[in-house]
């Protein structure tokens, strides 16, 4: 059992492996000698070990580290050892695997625990998201959280290149939101490894004494959320609260270890090189942020690279962001804060003149709209800024204003186009029903009374009906609404498109446009429905029913295709929270400085 039986050098137990024998795999390692469980085969260097937890199988692994302990510190070709394969791989059982691995596999020199196969370590568990598996080892070995792999990343700095891990990238909406809202995720139930390694005993984790009443109520909620989490839908929510929850609690464990190993100099010197607060800012983890500040606030007016916190949170539209800068900054220092100018002379406000990245440009729908966004978080900065910083040049004399027109320039002339192409189809549509609603109050359903000595000659014959009165207000009203909806496109297509446009003018002119043709539509539908009822409902009493539903198709969709872009005209016009709601930070640093 211990010959090699290929020319890859390979054995029987690791043919057994390969093929998933699990069964064989048992029987051999009961005659197998200890010194062949450590046989390599050629070409990945990989013992048997290695290739169990490749796939995932803990119980293979299990037997052979029971029978050879010294499997868990064997490296392969590329020096990692079974627990960084465990981890590497994409197999369903991988986790259980590695929570084994990690309890079995020793810190002994050379330790797959420090140095670049630490980071290696740390950096797969982030990645393979075994964010609890993570914490085990943050806990443990608190400098691998800046230790740097080979490829120069740390552990804290693979945590702000997965924003999907935070509540703040999920990007929920709607119901999905209200139920995320309302779940709870109980962390002492999440899989845990707090029994440390078995085979380390100069480093042991500290167990927690679970009484039996903690234990009791763990297993109550094990059950509860067995039950709750068979629906597939909430199972999704609850995994990705757990995901949440488990991420920001890893990122508390590596500040705590930061704020214990280094001194202050070293954490100034590490955020300062370092491109972690750079990343969560660009791709807004306003969570990380939050924690990093409130654990080391001296971050605020620390130069990262060549500008600050503010200036990037301004740079990349994240205004939660800035707004949490602003609320943790000391009132004296607000100021200062907002009055920052850059080497190149730039205050805050010519970065908010320059053109957004394209996620944040991308999230608006339309040319428009972008440049109505783009004014709006110039506006807003403008306003935080103290007036004689409003018109200060840069080196290159340029004023945030002139940078502004500058950089938006072509999107300007995109926006300009989408609204006259907007308009001009808009229009077009809304021509076509005044023209048919105009008909229609001169060719009544029915037709008119033709008795040339009635005294009603001339009158429409159904005008008692309750359904002609329905056809002639809707008929009315569809006629009003698509004139006006006509006039409103038409002014749209006169207009002198200057940037101030955009922000307003523009806007409310196409709330109206859209609106009033909305209504057009709607009430045409209404007057053709009332109109066809007068026509057969005499006949077919039921009649009314199939044309009602009918007639509600063409408003479900327009709730699903139009009535989206549509609120999000009204709301960025008439509703824009950008700097509002925080106005009064600006306020009371302005009054005191008034007062100074």
């Amino acid at each position: 059992m211990s010959q090699v039986i290929t020319i890859q050098s390979q054995t029987a137990l690791h043919i057994a492996v390969i093929n998933r024998q699990w069964l064989f795999v048992e029987e051999i390692l009961k005659v197998m000698p200890l010194e062949a469980l450590e046989l390599k085969e050629r070409y990945y260097q990989n013992t048997a070990l290695h290739q169990a937890v490749w796939d995932g199988n803990t119980k293979a692994a299990e037997l052979m580290v029971k029978k050879n302990p010294k499997l868990t510190q064997i490296r392969d070709k590329w020096g990692a050892v079974p627990l960084l394969l465990a981890i590497k791989s994409i197999s369903s059982g991988q986790k259980e695997t590695a929570l084994y691995l990690y309890s079995v596999t020793r810190d002994e020199d050379p330790s797959p625990f420090s140095g670049y196969d630490g980071a290696e370590l740390l950096c797969c568990t982030i990645d393979a998201n075994f964010y609890d598996l993570a914490m085990c080892l943050v806990k443990r070995f608190p400098k691998l959280v800046t230790e740097k792999t080979r490829s120069k990343v740390c552990g804290i700095e693979m945590m702000v290149q997965r924003p999907f891990a935070f509540r703040s990238g999920a990007k929920m909406k709607g119901w999905k939101s209200y139920l995320y809202e309302l779940i709870q995720v109980n962390m002492d139930y999440s899989p845990s490894c707090d029994h440390g390694t078995r085979g380390d005993e100069e480093n042991p984790v500290e167990r927690p004494n679970n009484t039996s009443n903690k234990r009791t109520v763990t297993e109550f909620f094990g059950k509860m959320v067995s039950i709750f989490t068979s629906v597939p839908c909430l199972k999704q929510l609850y995994e990705q609260k757990s995901m949440h929850k488990q991420a920001i609690t890893l990122v508390k464990c590596m500040l705590i270890d930061i704020e214990t190993t280094m001194t202050e100099l070293e954490i100034r010197d590490f955020f300062s090189n370092s491109s972690v607060l750079k990343t969560a800012i660009k791709y807004g983890i306003p969570e990380f942020v939050l924690e990093c500040v409130d654990k080391f606030p001296f971050l605020i007016r620390l130069y990262i690279g060549e500008q600050k916190m503010i200036q990037m949170a301004i740079e990349e539209r994240n205004k939660t962001i800035l707004y949490l800068i602003c609320d943790r900054c000391r009132e004296d220092n607000k100021i200062n804060l907002l009055s920052l100018r850059d080497k190149g002379n730039n205050t805050i406000l010519h970065y908010a003149a320059k053109l957004a990245p394209s996620p944040q440009l991308n999230s608006v729908s339309g040319a428009a709209l972008q440049m109505q966004r783009e004014l709006l978080w110039y506006k807003g900065v403008e306003s935080l800024v103290l007036e004689q910083n409003k018109f200060m040049r840069n080196k290159e004399g340029e004023t945030a204003q002139f940078i502004f027109t500058k950089e938006h320039k072509k999107l300007m002339e995109k926006g300009e186009k989408w609204m006259k192409d907007t308009s001009q189809s808009c229009m077009l549509v809304a021509t076509l029903i005044a023209t048919v609603a105009f008909a229609a109050a001169f060719t009544v359903p029915g037709g008119n009374i033709s008795d040339k000595d009635s005294r009603n000659n001339g009158i429409p014959v159904f005008l008692d009906h309750n359904s002609f009165v329905v056809f002639a207000v809707a008929d009315a009203f569809a006629l009003f609404s698509s004139t006006t909806s006509v006039l409103m496109f038409l002014a749209i297509l006169t207009s002198r498109y200057a940037e101030e446009d955009f922000l307003k003018s523009l806007p409310q002119k196409l709330i109206i446009g859209l609106a009033t043709l909305f209504i057009s539509m709607a009430t045409i539908l209404v007057a053709f429905g009332s109109a066809l009822t007068i026509v057969v409902g005499h006949r077919f009493s039921w009649a009314p029913i199939p044309i009602t539903l009918l007639g509600c198709v063409p408003v479900i969709l327009f709730y699903f295709l139009q009535f989206p872009l549509f609120y999000e005209i009204v709301v960025s016009t008439y509703w824009s929270y950008i700097f509002r709601e925080r106005r009064h930070i600006i306020r009371r640093s302005t009054k005191k400085h008034k007062k100074n």
